[in-house]
């Protein structure tokens, strides 16, 4: 997964060096040879963005919404990206994305190549909005193909450009079909299973201030401990330790903007056991401290 620290000072550099690191990728018999390729790639903070207006229809937007809001409309319907949320569409339809938060990071490729047009067939949504976490690998991928593409010195003649990245964007594809898959999964529980995870999230809700554990919650539902966790990584999209986390993050984050409360006494507010492990939590999940998150928002 992203090593914290390098995902800050990766945000810091192109974000302050870099308000819009773009960069055209040269095409040719090298690069098509492959079954996916690169046009155009970048890490953007734009209030509006139109990606792929000169592209034609096999050619897909991916685009990858880092932290922030932003919406455009399409077939009369406004859609919002959310943070880790992934984008995909042709790029015969250009939409427009409009900042709609003070801050929108995001990556963005275009991607063609004679593989290109299934597996977006295989990934894309009835509103190009698929939605991702932080626990998967599509960010770490994300960063390393834009780090090769961009630093690339010749790229017209780099095979291990071509090679590598075509191997990025499939894991990509890969990973955003698993999400898909899973989804679908979650479509097919009974509702039996769905109550018992509504019931493990009420209670959740109800006692992160309190120590948590997986047994205490699986015997306040009197449900098997294995089979809940399953059923609760399949609907939930992640662990019941990763989810009891962000729970307490975010209501932590409530207390840093709206509250005077101390980090420390915040930390015990919502659960955390010290405040380093608050710490070292909140930085995994937000990229940045409590307190710089407090004086930013």
């Amino acid at each position: 997964m992203v090593n914290f620290l390098f995902y800050k000072e990766f945000l810091f550099i192109f974000t302050e060096e870099f308000l819009c690191g773009v960069r055209a990728m040269p095409s040719g018999s090298l690069a098509e040879s492959f079954p996916f390729y690169i046009k155009e790639c970048g890490f953007c903070s734009e209030r509006k963005f139109v990606p792929g207006k000169q592209y034609s229809y096999n050619d897909y937007l991916l685009l990858y919404s880092i932290d922030g809001t932003a919406r455009y409309t399409k077939t009369k319907t406004t859609v919002y990206t959310q943070p880790h949320s992934v984008v995909m569409s042709a790029c015969n339809t250009p939409l427009t994305f409009t900042r709609v938060s003070r801050e929108w990071n995001f990556f963005y490729f275009i991607i063609g190549g004679s593989h290109a047009k299934l597996f977006y067939n295989l990934v894309r949504t009835q509103n190009n909005i698929i939605l991702s976490n932080p626990f998967v690998s599509v960010l770490d991928s994300c960063i390393e193909l834009y780090n090769i593409l961009y630093n690339a010195e010749d790229p017209a003649r780099d095979t291990w450009l071509y090679l590598n990245s075509s191997l990025l964007i499939q894991n990509i594809f890969n990973t955003l079909y698993e999400l898909g898959h899973n989804i679908r999964k979650i479509k097919e529980l009974t509702p039996a299973q769905e109550t018992v995870v509504n019931m493990a999230l009420k209670y959740i809700s109800d006692n992160y201030k309190n120590e948590l554990d997986i047994d205490t919650i699986c015997n306040e539902i009197s449900f098997s401990k294995y089979y809940f966790c399953k059923i609760f990584k399949r609907q939930m999209g992640i662990t019941v330790h990763q989810y009891v986390n962000e729970f307490r993050i975010n209501k932590a984050k409530e207390l840093l903007a709206y509250s005077k409360l101390s980090v420390n006494s915040i930390s015990t507010q919502v659960g955390f056991k010290t405040p380093l492990t608050f710490m070292r939590a909140f930085e995994r999940s937000v990229h940045m401290t409590p307190s710089e998150y407090r004086s930013y928002y």
